[in-house]
């Protein structure tokens, strides 16, 4: 028997269009997989990295530090002489520093602004002490520390009234802003709450 070599011919020109139709095939799976790989990697690196900066910016607007109960202002009869502010830790909140040059102190009325009176060489006299706690300089959750600015160093202008306001503003989260208005008469010991 005989074969025709024409048709053996188109036998396997069929089957070499075959093999390379597959080929291509494989190619653009393989090709397609790659690209969705990488549009997939890329999609869960973007939803990590929004998840990040989401949780630094939550942690950034909340406050780390609160107010703890009253803020106190003491006279002399005519003039104030002393503010003390007691705080504490938020909830859920981590440790603040509070030792000079880490914690801001800043102080507002109606004539004057110091942007810094809790400076390392601050000659305004503000301190900030523990009340209850462990004895080192971090305010941590279940302390109280008192933060106490003394007036004469300050400001002399407040009179009957006035509105002072002082940002505690801790290394890390938002400030704490303690805004207060005296009352019509002063006396030894007022409470501001």
């Amino acid at each position: 028997m005989r074969w025709n070599n024409k048709a053996a011919k188109q036998r396997s020109k069929k089957a070499l269009t075959g093999l390379e139709t597959a080929i291509i095939l494989i190619a653009f799976v393989i090709v397609a997989s790659a690209f969705s790989f990488a549009v997939l990697n890329l999609g869960l690196f973007t939803t990590q990295k929004t998840g990040e900066v989401m949780q630094a910016g939550l942690e950034e607007t909340l406050s780390s530090i609160e107010t703890a109960g009253a803020v106190i202002a003491e006279s002399d009869g005519t003039d104030i002489t002393k503010i003390t502010i007691y705080i504490k830790s938020s909830v859920g909140k981590g440790e603040v520093d509070v030792r000079p040059g880490k914690m801001v102190i800043s102080y507002r009325d109606k004539a004057v602004f110091r942007e810094n009176i809790y400076a390392t060489n601050s000659t305004t006299g503000t301190l900030v002490t523990e009340i209850t706690g462990d004895g080192d300089t971090v305010l941590e959750f279940g302390e109280v520390w008192a933060v106490t600015i003394n007036m004469t160093g300050v400001s002399s202008n407040l009179d009957p009234n006035d509105t002072f306001a002082v940002e505690i503003k801790p290394p890390q989260g938002s400030l704490l802003k303690v805004e207060r208005r005296l009352p019509p008469s002063f006396d030894p010991i007022m409470d501001l709450t």
